[in-house]
């Protein structure tokens, strides 16, 4: 376990699926950097719906999965339609949220599912009391929903990746049990790379020196 954060990030770091997740939203970030450009007539809302395609299409290359297939332990596991990835008991939805604040997310404000993924867990929290006319719209039995909340800017180009576990804030408090920044320094080492295997000697210093022999070779004077 990542202290101060749930298990959840310490199973999923361990296994390299958080480094995916990072490694895909990079790449979706520069590809729509790439092609669209507001000088073009693109507005915010191009920007926000292209983003979000993309990664979707990102995190499948990364994970090398389709619909119920399997990739590497990983699945396409979506909720009502809102595209998700599991591993093991871990699904992970996604959330575009505006730069530098990720914690003024209203969960209350969202989709049903959206709303639903934020109720789970935590039943002690007095928001769930609220009447919000969900009516029987739950999360999946026996899994735990993430949100990997995914923002950047295009000049200067500057990204956010955060997973959480959000909580219904119709109270107006947090929107997270806990958040946890996706970056090069809190995942530290791919796990998926492997080091490069060092070269091993022919013999080790442990053995006896081979001999060596030298023969000098004779010469012939010739007249």
């Amino acid at each position: 376990m990542v202290e101060g954060y749930g298990v959840e990030v310490g199973e999923l770091l361990a296994s390299g699926f958080l480094h995916g997740l990072r490694e895909a939203h990079t790449q979706a970030t520069l590809v729509v950097a790439g092609a669209l450009d507001r000088a073009d007539g693109f507005k915010e809302r191009s920007y926000g719906f292209t983003a979000f395609d993309v990664l979707e299409s990102q995190l499948d290359r990364v994970f090398g999965v389709g619909e119920g297939e399997p990739g590497g332990g990983v699945v396409r596991d979506d909720l009502n339609g809102s595209p998700g990835w599991r591993l093991g008991r871990y699904r992970v939805l996604l959330k575009r949220h505006e730069f530098g604040a990720v914690r003024a997310i209203r969960w209350d404000r969202e989709s049903p599912t959206k709303q639903a993924v934020a109720r789970q867990e935590f039943a002690g929290d007095p928001q769930l009391a609220l009447d919000l006319g969900l009516g029987e719209v739950r999360d999946t039995p026996g899994v735990v929903t993430l949100v990997l909340a995914h923002s950047a800017t295009e000049e200067p180009l500057e990204m956010e990746l955060f997973l959480g576990l959000p909580r219904l804030n119709a109270d107006g408090g947090d929107a997270w049990h806990w958040l946890w920044p996706l970056t090069e320094d809190t995942l530290g080492p791919d796990p998926r790379r492997r080091l490069d295997e060092p070269t091993m000697p022919l013999w080790t210093d442990a053995e006896a020196d081979v001999p060596v022999t030298l023969h000098r070779r004779s010469t012939v004077e010739m007249a």
